[in-house]
């Protein structure tokens, strides 16, 4: 597993459906949503780019 953090550039309105969408993937094991730093941390099986194409299939902006 690794851990990777993605900005949100639309955090406030994106930040909640990125973090369910990705707690109901069976290859993440932890989700963490910093409103500070306006960054999401995930724990995943799969790489960055396969995580970010995974939030990025939800209609949501990350990088």
């Amino acid at each position: 597993m690794s851990t990777y953090a993605y900005e949100m550039p639309h955090f406030a309105s994106e930040a909640t459906l990125a973090e369910r969408a990705l707690r109901g993937m069976d290859s993440t094991s932890a989700v963490t949503v910093d409103r500070a730093a306006e960054t999401i941390t995930v724990t995943s099986s799969l790489t960055y780019g396969e995580v970010l194409d995974a939030i990025r299939g939800q209609g949501l902006s990350a990088k």
